[in-house]
């Protein structure tokens, strides 16, 4: 059997402060908290006790409209952690925290972005957009999302790398403008990269950048084997050093021209928008 196990008037301030929830305590007979996404309520009270067994609690969830939902035992200790945390669990799961972000996550499929509600530890909850060159969006609040989508004060979306903070897209409150200019960002890169490759980060290429990869780039596009040299509309192009030494001389052909002028025309309208 426990020894002294935990009061429900201290269980109840057990978890109000450990976990963050509203938490009270009914006569001293029963701790009752709030879980913050759903409103549903949990109450802890003994269980009867049996001679030569564990202490135990019966615990019940209830809907704002008295519905049960779930139900059961627990141990009964004298150190209220297990409680507090068993609270946590339940106040901040996925399936808790889940139906409140769905309609913001419906919004973003209807404009063609697909996000997923994910846990990060040690920010809470945020919304994962999966980028194709593993690159990826995190939506958030200030920090991970609050437990109600209208405590959200400002959505923050960035682009993140595996190593590195690409940019900031959108931090602001209001969510219409938040999808669509994470609709914007993301139609702009697709264009930008064929869908392959967004914003800011780089194709693995052991070459160092500069004008020596500059120059070899552009022999590799000319040298495609659908290009047609034939065509009007190429270009000679001389790549140097800034000093204007180790000079070289490429004819480009007129496709390539093309392309090229198409993507810095993208590549000017992305940073005028999201900046460089």
């Amino acid at each position: 059997m426990t020894d002294n196990p935990i009061s429900m008037t201290d269980l109840a301030i057990a978890i109000r402060e450990g976990a963050q929830v509203e938490s009270n305590h009914l006569y001293g007979k029963t701790a009752v908290f709030t879980l913050p996404s759903s409103g549903d309520e949990v109450a802890l009270w003994p269980a009867p006790s049996k001679p030569q067994s564990l202490l135990r609690l019966l615990w019940v969830r209830r809907s704002q409209e008295g519905k049960t939902i779930a139900g059961g035992e627990l141990p009964w200790p004298s150190d209220p952690k297990p409680l507090v945390n068993w609270a946590i669990g339940m106040a901040y799961s996925d399936d808790e925290i889940a139906p409140q972000y769905a309609p913001v996550l419906a919004t973003l499929r209807d404009h063609n972005v697909i996000a997923n509600l994910v846990h990060v530890q040690g920010v809470g909850h945020l919304l994962h957009v999966a980028l194709p060159d593993s690159t990826y969006l995190s939506i958030g609040g200030e920090e991970g999302l609050p437990s109600r989508v209208d405590q959200v004060e400002n959505w923050h979306v960035q682009h993140e790398g595996v190593d590195e903070h690409i940019g900031v897209i959108y931090h602001g409150p209001e969510l219409h403008q938040m999808v669509s200019t994470t609709q914007l960002y993301l139609l702009a890169t697709a264009t930008r990269y064929g869908g392959h490759h967004p914003l800011g980060a780089p194709v693995a290429d052991e070459r160092e950048d500069g004008p020596d990869k500059l120059y070899g780039l552009l022999s590799d596009l000319s040298d495609l084997r659908r290009v047609d040299h034939s065509d009007p509309g190429g270009a000679l192009m001389t790549i140097s050093d800034a000093d204007g030494y180790n000079g070289a001389t490429i004819a480009v052909p007129a496709e390539v021209v093309t392309r090229m002028s198409r993507l810095l025309s993208v590549e000017i309208r992305v940073i005028e928008t999201y900046g460089g």
